[in-house]
C-alpha cells in the first residue's frame, strides 16, 4: 500500500534533529485559508496543462509529494515542461521544486505528458485506460512555500517528523466536453478540490462505472475476459472472507480502477495500491494476456494483498513510513492465507518461504528494519514484515491451537479501531501478549537497530514460537 504523509501545522521554522545538516527557511503559517489555486486541464492532444496562481509570496515552493520513479529520478522532470519563461522545476535533494528566477512565483503554466508508470511508495499520478481514459491522483499537485529553493535539499525524506503545514491550496480538475468521477461523484466538466485529508483519482474518459458484489468501478475494456472473470467472481468471495475473519472495514463497498498497460512488456507485471474507498489496479504484460495456472494464482495473490489493505492500510493505517513493514507484512499474510482457504492446492509454503529468504537477503546484518522505507528498501518491508507475522502466527497458535493468522490481525486492528493508527509498539505489545517480554525486548532490536546475524536471529524466533522449519546450508527452509 502506498500512503499520504500526513503533517501538522508549523511554527515560523523548522529545526532538523541532524545538526549537520542545513536548516531550511520556512514561511510561518499563513492566516489566508488558500496560498494557491491551481488548475489541470485535459487538453484534445492528450497532454494535461497545469497553471498555478500564487496567492502568497515566496520564491520558491517545493512538492510534498515528491517520491521518485523505480530508477531513482524525479518523474516530473521526466514528464513536465514549465512553459512560464524564468521559473525552474528542479529536484532539491528528495524534493521536486519550482522555483522563481527573480523575484516572487505569480503564475506558473507547465505542460504535462501523462506519466503512468509507478513510483516508490506513493501513488502513481496518470492511471492509463486503454481506451483513452485517465484517473489522474490530486495530491501530487500540493505545494508548500521555502525561503529559497536550495533550502527544499535539507529535508528528510520522512517528513512526520517536522511540523510542516499542509498545502493550503485549491485544485480545479478539468475535462473540456467531457464528464469526470471523482470522489464518487460524476460531475460535467470541472471537478474541484483541495489538499486535507486522503488524495483521490479522478477519472475522465469513455468508460461507465460498472457494480459487483464487492466492488463498483471503472474495469478497462481492454482487460483480458479472464481477468475480469476473476474481479467479478473471486473477489467477492475474498472479501466475504476478510469481513468474516477480520470484522468491517471502514471503507465499506470499494471503488475500483482497474487499467491493462497491455500485453507488449515481457512477463507479468501488476501495480496496485488503496487509498481511501478505492483500490487502483495496473495490469500488463505477455503473460498476462491468457490465463495460466501461474498467472490466475499471481492475479488472485496480487487480488488479496491489494483487498486486505482496506482493513490494514485504511481501517487502521500505519503512523510513520518507518512502521510500513507493518501494513505491507500484513498484506502479503492475509492474501496467502486468504488464498490457501479459498484455492484448492494453493502453494502457501511456497509463497512464504520465499517471504523468509527475500528477508534474510534484504534486511542483512547491522540493518534495522525500521530503516528500510529510509533506504527505499520496499521489498523488505514486505517480507520481513510477513516473516515477522508469521511469528506471531505461531505464538498466538501455541497460546490457542484455533488460532492463525488471521486472528493475531484481527486483535490488533480491533486494538487500534478508535484512533485508526497502528505503530511499533502496538505491534510489540500484540506479540507480547501471545510471546514474553523477553523475545519482544529481540524482536525490538532488530527493528530499531538491526542483529549481527539475521538467519540466526529468524532462526531462534521461530524456534521459541514455534514456526516450523528445516537448516540447510545456512538456509531456513519452512516445514
Amino acid at each position: 500500500m502506498k500512503r499520504k504523509i500526513l503533517l501538522g501545522m508549523a511554527g515560523a521554522l523548522i529545526s532538523l534533529a541532524a545538526p549537520a545538516v542545513a536548516k531550511p527557511a520556512m514561511y510561518p503559517v499563513a492566516t489566508a485559508r488558500v496560498d494557491f489555486d491551481a488548475t489541470l486541464t485535459r487538453q484534445k492532444d492528450g497532454s494535461w496543462v497545469l497553471d498555478y496562481r500564487f496567492r502568497r509570496k515566496a520564491p520558491a515552493w517545493f512538492f510534498l509529494r515528491s517520491f521518485p520513479k523505480l530508477d531513482g529520478t524525479s518523474w516530473r522532470l521526466d514528464s513536465w515542461t514549465v512553459e512560464t519563461p524564468g521559473v525552474k522545476l528542479e529536484r532539491q535533494g528528495n524534493y521536486d521544486v519550482l522555483a522563481a528566477g527573480k523575484g516572487m512565483l505569480q503564475r506558473v503554466r507547465i505542460r504535462i505528458r501523462p506519466y503512468g508508470q509507478s513510483l516508490k511508495a506513493d501513488y502513481t499520478p496518470y492511471l492509463l485506460f486503454s481506451d483513452g481514459g485517465v484517473a489522474v491522483y490530486d495530491a501530487h499537485y500540493g505545494l508548500v512555500p521555502l525561503k529559497a529553493a536550495a533550502d527544499a535539499a535539507a529535508l528528510p525524506s520522512d517528513l512526520n517528523d517536522l511540523k510542516i503545514e499542509n498545502p493550503r491550496g485549491t485544485l480545479a480538475i478539468a475535462n473540456p466536453g467531457g464528464t469526470l468521477l471523482y470522489k464518487g461523484m460524476t460531475t460535467p466538466g470541472q471537478a474541484r478540490g483541495d489538499f486535507e485529508g486522503a488524495g483521490a483519482y479522478a477519472y475522465s474518459g469513455p468508460a461507465r462505472p460498472i457494480e459487483t458484489a464487492a466492488f463498483a468501478g471503472i474495469l478497462d475494456p481492454g482487460l483480458p475476459a479472464w481477468i475480469r472473470t476473476e474481479l467479478n467472481d473471486f473477489t467477492p468471495r475474498l472479501f466475504a472472507l476478510y469481513r468474516d475473519r477480520l470484522g468491517p472495514n471502514a471503507s465499506g463497498r470499494p471503488m475500483a480502477l482497474v487499467a491493462w498497460g497491455g500485453a507488449d512488456m515481457p512477463g507479468q507485471s501488476y501495480g496496485g495500491s488503496v487509498l481511501e474507498g478505492t483500490v487502483v489496479m495496473r495490469i500488463s504484460g505477455t503473460k498476462t494476456a491468457d490465463s495460466s495456472p501461474a498467472g490466475l494464482s499471481r492475479l488472485r495473490w496480487f487480488i488479496g494483498h491489494e483487498s486486505a489493505h482496506f482493513w490494514m492500510g485504511q481501517t487502521v493505517s500505519y503512523e510513520r513510513r518507518a512502521d510500513a513493514w507493518i501494513t505491507e507484512g500484513t498484506a502479503d499474510v492475509l492474501a496467502i492465507r486468504a488464498l490457501q482457504q479459498l484455492v484448492p492446492g494453493y502453494d502457501a509454503r511456497g509463497e512464504l518461504q520465499r517471504e523468509v529468504d527475500d528477508c534474510i537477503k534484504n534486511n542483512g546484518p547491522g540493518l534495522p528494519l525500521s530503516g528500510a522505507s529510509a533506504r527505499g528498501d520496499m521489498r523488505t518491508n514486505y517480507a520481513c514484515g510477513a516473516t515477522l507475522l508469521l511469528a506471531a502466527e505461531a505464538a498466538a497458535r501455541k497460546r490457542d491451537p484455533n488460532a492463525d493468522a488471521f486472528t493475531w490481525i484481527r486483535g490488533l486492528i480491533d486494538a487500534n479501531r478508535a484512533d485508526g493508527k497502528v505503530n511499533q509498539a502496538d505491534w510489540l505489545a500484540a506479540f507480547a501478549a501471545v510471546s514474553d517480554p523477553a523475545l519482544t525486548a529481540k524482536v525490538r532490536d532488530y527493528l530499531d537497530k538491526g542483529v549481527d546475524d539475521p538467519a540466526a536471529f529468524l532462526a531462534s524466533l521461530f524456534e521459541t514460537t514455534g514456526v516450523a522449519f528445516t537448516r540447510k546450508d545456512g538456509r531456513l527452509i519452512l516445514a
